[in-house]
């Protein structure tokens, strides 16, 4: 954790993740850095349900800081050498609150900090996270949010679905936040950028590519696991939120928090 985030050996691994504070961990699923030494051609992204706060160097885009939204699709980026990221994930449904900004705003994009924020906060966070090691980054972007409150009755409900990896119904999430599955729709869409239902494909696509990584997979078995009613469904889902064949997402480069044993 002391290396710096703007002066990363070369040592360093290629994706790290950092604990929230107890204060956010309830809203915050993890901090993470990312560095490559040399290029990255087609870096997938694929839906997890969740949102996060990214801060780039050298800054490519967005001037350094960027909302990146929930995502319904595949996503695939060139990676220029020696380029660090360092980004705060949020929880699904938890990011609206604490960023400040409607979960349905930054849907299938990224969008800059500054669009959101007043120009004098994005400037003083792009200040203190220049050159901070890992921990005092992670300090400087809990600081920029907003105090995590108690999870609301929504949120708890969204915490619960995302626990189950989405095998939880409409008119349970919609019982357990005392709304009508309408209300609780309508609400989610709002926090999230995604429908109960879309949201609940998404996690459960989350779970079951997490089997990529492992040897000696049975789709079959992973399907029923997941939830799937069977390996077809499976396939199909993948194919639609990730544009490949599970056996095809087993050899691309993605990101490593959708593998449940990352080799580094």
């Amino acid at each position: 954790m002391a290396a710096a985030v703007c002066q990363l050996a070369d040592t360093t691994p290629l994706y790290r993740e950092f604990p929230p504070s107890p204060k956010f961990a309830a809203h915050v699923e993890c901090f993470w850095l990312h560095h490559s030494d040399g290029p990255v051609r087609n870096f997938h992204v694929f839906p997890d349900g969740c949102s996060d706060i990214i801060f780039e160097q050298p800054a490519r885009d967005y001037g350094g800081l960027a909302i990146v939204g929930t995502m319904t699709r595949a996503q695939a980026f060139d990676i220029p050498a020696g380029n660090s990221t360092f980004g705060v994930r949020f929880r699904p449904g938890m990011a609206a609150r604490l960023v400040r900004v409607p979960g349905s705003l930054a849907v299938n994009q990224s969008i800059p900090l500054a669009a959101a924020w007043k120009a004098a906060a994005v400037r003083d966070l792009l200040d203190r996270l220049a050159c901070s090691a890992p921990r005092d980054a992670i300090a400087w972007f809990e600081a920029s949010l907003a105090d995590p409150a108690p999870l609301d009755a929504v949120e708890k409900s969204l915490a619960w679905l995302a626990e189950r990896s989405g095998q939880v119904s409409l008119d349970s999430l919609a019982d357990a936040a005392s709304l009508s599955p309408r209300q609780f729709r309508r609400t989610c869409l709002e926090r999230t950028g995604l429908s109960p239902k879309h949201l609940a494909r998404v996690l459960r696509f989350r779970h079951a590519a997490k089997y990529a990584g492992k040897q000696r997979r049975d789709w079959a078995d992973v399907a029923l696991e997941c939830g799937y009613y069977d390996q077809a469904h499976l396939i199909n889902e993948f194919k639609e939120l990730a544009g490949v064949s599970p056996a095809q997402f087993s050899s691309l480069t993605v990101a490593s928090h959708f593998r449940l044993e990352s080799a580094l």
